[in-house]
């Protein structure tokens, strides 16, 4: 019998070059408990789950779905963990409608190479979601991993797929006479592409779609020749879109374009109009102006549809140029992902969009979510990792419904969805350096690494989630007020440690299960508690109240119990048992330097656990949970005493007497590992964990030797480690390679702030006023961030690049000592 989910839809004539799509796909949902879930231990009131959703062309009998083990979330770099679904649904598309066919929970682990199956009885069916409810490793909020690897779905005979059927719009009139002040345009091709001073777009004429979009803000250091666009030979990925559920799809990237129409120009308008199959009707009317762009929609439909996948307009952009991030008020139904108006659409080192929808507005939607589910316009944003796409979508009068689909509404429907090229404002101080005050303009928006399909802050907008970096984003966040009209930046930050109180997975996040056994973790990188925590405390000074607290009660609690638990000798200094930071062993490290061997007591983990710890004490008594501030019963004192025991253990535990400064770690085998390590001595300094003198000294050193050393021109970033990390003090992965190369003294901006914010700290305000600026000059000029896999965000120390992600959340730690330094008061 075969495998439904392994099937693929026709090759095109162009072979591989442009791709053969599967017709299963894997659907990220928002969910809330289920019947028998509510009750459970440690069930969120709302979550993420992942489905495996098929959509054939023609019906299939359906006889076993197969469960077997699979990838977890990747949470570390070193290994790879397998899990096991524990509960699943089977839901088929029969007559219009969603029908559950098993609801299997207590699914026992299938065994190492085995499957287990269950009978489906034939029934026949056209799309078929596969969600998967919980999971070994994962619990409550299982993968996308999980959820791409964990089944087989068995029928009789595998359906014929639709025929491909690619047609091309009518071309009507193209005049380009009467164009507005500041728009330029030319025909050629079969494109129309428009130019102003902020950005230029193309247009097909034989399909509704773009060719072509560069958006140049002001001070943009992106190409200006560079298409945001992704593009593949063959394929499509923009303009709109219609799947109906249990039916050959109309209008897609790829294959099947089954629309009739005509395009025609006029000035500085183009129009589409469409019809979609039978069902569906769009006027679409694109305006170039001077300020911007604008899409006035028309969407008429005589009777509901179900769309598996549907938008008046989908705009692909390529990561590979520029990791683009869509920032707005989450709506928190149905697909993950979707966004309420007005959204920010930042395009780091090109500028930003505006997005802003006539009639738009919407009031705050359930649990402090943004948009009511029916509203007119709703944007949704999503990433393929895989084929190195990021998604914008606009939907109009579409309404998300639980099963990931959507309800396009039946009538007629008309919004005006504008693009403004603009800034986020941010008041600084008159006596702001200039770079600094290009910096924060040209960055703010930038820093704030936001996915809305994983509702958190992550490494950039086309990556994964670290919530290690919860203490960066709080810097930020909580220092840019308002963003969007009554949307805060800090608003990105409550949906960050949600996620990450209630155990959903992260990379350094989450439950590992290793021969059976299960830790956190955070066990092995301690410096994700320790990060979670000071975010924490940094919301909770920043927007934190009393009903929030109460609502997350037990999830504070529980992370704080861990991490009380992580002192294993009752000194107050945190170890990790996983993690012995032994030379030799080729070990990952317990905080953000992943691949050097940082372990048991990690000076970096502890002097941000440290501020987190003595805010918290203060905050939550006033926030209504003084209980949790006491600490368990039993405990030797609450987090106060906690601190204080901290402090006292950590220059004895950390300070090397030879160097007059602070060690990274110290191991398992009670010796000091000491490379000259900026970031951690700094944030020890800034953290509190120093008497003044002895904090003035220890900076004064590593800054002379930073200056002998010959690291002063810190535009491309400062090296973490001034002296280089043997090879039997890296993890095995980095061993080999110069000093110079990515984590050991390469140049980066991830983690500089600790540095620069200590010589602040000391009273050494020139030195740090000077560093911030060649910083910002960096950021400003962005010559140390770029597209998805560039290597901008590290360098060797002659500037040759020799990173990964391209941009990292952690470089734009700078924005916030920026704002701590020049920022300008501003109302919340």
């Amino acid at each position: 019998m075969p495998d439904l989910l392994t099937l693929r839809d026709f090759e095109p004539p162009m072979g591989d070059t442009a791709g053969r799509g599967p017709l299963a796909v894997t659907r990220a949902l928002w969910t809330t408990p289920l019947d028998g879930e509510g009750g459970e231990p440690g069930a969120p009131a709302r979550r993420i789950v992942h489905a495996r959703v098929l959509q054939l062309h023609a019906p299939a009998a359906l006889r076993w779905v197969g469960v077997q083990r699979a990838p977890a979330y990747h949470k570390c770099g070193s290994l790879v963990d397998l899990d096991h679904v524990t509960a699943f649904r089977v839901r088929v598309w029969t007559r219009g409608a969603w029908r559950t066919i098993l609801d299997a929970r207590n699914v026992p682990d299938p065994g190492e190479d085995r499957t287990a199956w269950f009978d489906l009885g034939g029934v026949e069916t056209t799309a078929v979601a596969l969600e998967v409810r919980r999971s070994d490793a994962d619990g409550w909020w299982p993968s996308w991993n999980l959820a791409s690897g964990a089944f087989h779905l068995d029928a009789d005979a595998a359906p014929l797929c639709a025929p491909r059927d690619e047609r091309l719009l009518t071309v009507g009139a193209v005049d380009l006479g009467g164009l507005p002040r500041g728009v330029t345009a030319e025909h050629a091709r079969g494109e129309v592409r428009f130019r102003t001073a902020t950005l230029d777009v193309g247009f097909a004429l034989t399909r509704a779609a773009f060719t072509y979009l560069n958006v140049r803000g002001e001070g943009a250091t992106g190409d200006p020749g560079a298409n945001l666009l992704r593009t593949a030979p063959g394929a499509v990925y923009q303009g709109p879109t219609l799947a109906p559920v249990g039916e050959a799809p109309v209008a897609m990237p790829l294959l099947r374009w089954r629309v009739e129409g005509a395009s025609e120009v006029a000035g500085n308008r183009v129009r589409y109009r469409l019809a979609l199959g039978a069902a569906v009707r769009y006027t679409l009317d694109w305006t170039v102006t001077a300020e911007g762009l604008a899409l006035h929609a028309v969407r008429e439909n005589d009777a509901p549809i179900r769309a598996h996948v549907s938008s008046a307009w989908t705009l692909g952009l390529d990561p590979r140029v520029a990791p683009a991030h869509v920032i707005g008020a989450l709506v928190g139904a149905g697909e993950t992902g979707l966004v309420a108006t007005p959204a920010w659409l930042d395009v780091p080192r090109f500028g930003s969009l505006l997005i802003e929808a006539g009639g738009g507005e919407r009031a705050s939607g359930p649990d402090g979510f943004g948009g009511d589910d029916g509203a007119d316009v709703l944007l949704r944003a999503d990433v393929h990792r895989a084929d190195d796409r990021t998604v914008l979508e606009i939907k109009l009068g579409e309404v998300p419904q639980p099963e990931g689909d959507f309800l396009l509404l039946p009538g007629r429907h008309e919004a005006t969805v504008t693009f403004r090229p603009a800034r986020l404002a941010v008041p600084l101080r008159e006596d702001a350096p200039e770079p600094v005050r290009q910096a924060v303009e040209r960055c703010a928006l930038t820093a704030l690494t936001y996915r809305p399909d994983t509702a958190t802050l992550t490494n950039n907008g086309a990556s994964m989630h670290c919530p290690l970096c919860m203490d960066v984003w709080s810097a930020t966040t909580t220092r840019l007020g308002e963003i969007l009209p009554g949307f805060a930046a800090d608003e990105l930050l409550r949906t960050s440690l949600e996620r990450w109180l209630e155990d959903a997975p992260g990379y350094a996040s989450g439950w590992l299960v290793r021969g059976g056994e299960r830790h956190l973790a955070e066990d092995e990188y301690l410096m994700t508690g320790a990060a979670g925590l000071l975010g924490l405390a940094d919301y909770l000074g920043s927007s934190g109240t009393a009903a929030w607290v109460a609502a997350f009660r037990e999830p504070i609690a529980r992370q704080l119990a861990r991490m009380r638990a992580r002192d294993v000798d009752g000194d107050g200094l945190v170890e990790s048992p996983y993690r012995t930071g032994v030379s030799g062993t080729g070990q990952w490290s317990t905080c953000w330097f992943d691949v050097l061997s940082f372990g048991w007591k990690d000076a970096f983990s502890n002097a941000l656990l440290y501020p987190a710890l003595v805010r918290l004490a203060a905050l939550l008594p006033r926030l209504g949970a003084p209980e949790l501030a006491d600490g368990p019963a039993g405990a030797d004192g609450g987090l106060a005493a906690w601190a204080e025991r901290l402090r006292a253990s950590y220059v004895p535990a950390f300070l090397n007497p030879e160097t007059g400064w602070l060690a990274g770690w110290r191991c398992a085998e009670d010796r000091l590992h000491d490379y000259a390590f900026l970031a951690v001595n700094g944030a020890a300094v800034t953290g509190g964990l120093l008497d003044a003198p002895l904090a003035r000294a220890v900076i004064e050193r590593l800054d002379a030797e930073r200056a002998r050393t010959g690291f002063a021109d810190a535009r491309l970033g400062l090296p973490g480690n001034l002296w280089p990390v043997p090879d039997a003090d890296r993890a095995d992965i980095l061993q080999g390679y110069p000093f110079g190369f990515y984590q050991n003294g390469a140049l980066t901006h991830s983690q500089a702030r600790h540095f620069a914010g200590a010589l602040l700290r000391v009273g050494m305000t020139a030195e740090a006023d000077a560093l911030l600026e060649a910083l910002c000059a960096g950021l400003a000029g962005g010559l140390v961030y770029g597209g998805v896999r560039s290597g901008l965000d590290w360098r060797y120390h002659d500037g040759r690049p020799c990173g990964y992600e391209g941009l990292l959340t952690d470089q734009f730690g700078v924005i916030a000592l920026a704002l701590e330094r020049w920022g300008a008061t501003r109302e919340r």
